[in-house]
């Protein structure tokens, strides 16, 4: 048996709709993460403005 012909098993067996599921759910999590990430850097950055300007506004 070819080591094509594994492959195509091991994808279509049992173990290979494990391991999809597994990376349909990885994938998901990783989209989910960057969403949340940039929403919180974007948050971030707008506070981190705000507080410069506020800081700015005050004289020695």
């Amino acid at each position: 048996m070819s080591l094509k012909d594994r492959l195509v098993l091991w994808l279509w067996g049992e173990e290979g709709a494990a391991v999809t599921e597994y990376a349909l759910l990885l994938a998901l999590v990783v989209l989910l993460l960057i969403t949340t990430l940039t929403s919180l850097g974007t948050e971030l950055q707008k506070k981190l403005s705000e507080i410069i300007t506020r800081l700015s506004g005050i004289s020695p």
